[in-house]
């Protein structure tokens, strides 16, 4: 009987258990493959079984959890855990579909946007494909994403698909030491209308940690909805941290290397940001601008984009909700320097004080 790649390393592990116990040592599991506790392609909802496999893994101490090659239906919610990671074979091999006509969120924390302020430690997601294109909710909602965790700390997303999901496709808040890395977005914000939240690429949200430090690069995002790539403040909706006093704003956060194209409104926007950095990201074709800035931005280094063929090339505002440049309506120590602005519409347009900006 051919073997499958879980059962030659659950073979091994067999082995490695029996030469443990001669030594009279002990050993932990870390490494599970889903399809022994009944994550299959065949079964119509694997949202129970993947839940109570996570739920194992945590109370073990935590591991890695491997899906096989194969699509897998999902028709709810799995609440991750702090130590568990998720592995695939690749994006082409393993596929995670989420369909069904209900508004939720494949991934989702331990904390809510007012409940309690828990966060997922040491995780890594990677080598698959979140599908949500069998999603058809009767309205959308910002509720309707591949990843919706917050807060974050210490975690990779690395080499995934998100395609086709309603709302934004990789929606995470209240980042430390996270990187997202080679994240390849079609269609997120799929269901996403102009005057709408949510429905972008990749969405993170700020004011967590003081030090909110995180980078974005090597990721791709296609036509996506409001975003392809945005950072947003969460005090412009009056609920700080999850509805604790809100903290000093977050610092500490890159955009680069990106490439973002064909969006139906912006292309990268920072909606508030402090100690930011987008650079060398390749933005074009967006229906909205190839960067846009609004509700507060301070000690931002905006360098070495192309941002060609969009409405607007560089776009920095303050919204409309904000009063003034005072708080967190403040712009200043912004730095334009070496952006390439070709074929927009309008090249550049700065509402806010000319002191607040140096072009180089």
């Amino acid at each position: 009987m051919k073997q499958t790649p879980c059962s030659i390393r659950r073979t091994v592990s067999v082995w490695m258990l029996l030469f443990v116990s001669v030594l009279g040592l002990s050993a932990q599991q870390t490494d599970f493959c889903a399809a022994n506790f009944g994550v299959r392609p065949e079964v119509a909802d694997n949202t129970p079984a993947l839940q109570a496999l996570v739920d194992s893994v945590s109370q073990r101490g935590g591991g890695v959890i491997r899906l096989g090659v194969g699509e897998y239906t999902f028709r709810g919610t799995v609440k991750w855990r702090s130590g568990v990671s998720l592995e695939g074979v690749s994006v082409q091999g393993t596929v995670l579909r989420m369909v069904g006509d209900r508004n939720w969120s494949l991934f989702i924390g331990e904390s809510t946007a007012q409940g309690s302020f828990k966060a997922i430690e040491s995780v890594r997601f990677t080598h698959f494909t979140v599908d949500g294109y069998g999603m058809t909710p009767k309205e959308y909602t910002t509720n309707c994403k591949a990843f919706n965790i917050r807060p974050l700390t210490d975690a990779v997303f690395d080499d995934l698909v998100l395609r086709g999901t309603p709302a934004t496709s990789l929606g995470v808040d209240f980042l430390n030491r996270v990187l997202i890395s080679n994240v390849r977005v079609i269609e997120g914000g799929r269901l996403w209308s102009p005057g709408k939240g949510g429905g972008s690429g990749i969405g993170i949200g700020l004011r967590g940690y003081e030090d909110e430090n995180f980078i974005i690069t090597n990721c791709i995002c296609v036509g996506c909805g409001n975003n392809g790539i945005f950072v947003e403040d969460q005090a412009r909706f009056g609920n700080g941290a999850n509805g604790r006093t809100p903290m000093t704003a977050g610092r500490g956060q890159i955009i680069t290397g990106n490439i973002v194209k064909n969006g139906r409104n912006h292309g990268i926007s920072v909606q508030g940001a402090r100690h930011i950095t987008v650079s060398n990201n390749l933005v074009f074709g967006n229906a909205g601008a190839g960067f846009y800035g609004n509700f507060y931005m301070t000690d931002a280094l905006i360098s070495g984009n192309q941002l060609l063929d969009n409405r607007w090339g560089i776009y920095i505002a303050p919204a409309s909700n904000v009063k003034g440049f005072d708080g967190v309506g403040e712009f200043r120590d912004i730095t334009l320097q070496g952006n390439v602005l070709r074929r927009n519409q309008t090249p550049m347009q700065l509402d806010i004080p000319e002191e607040a900006v140096e072009i180089k």
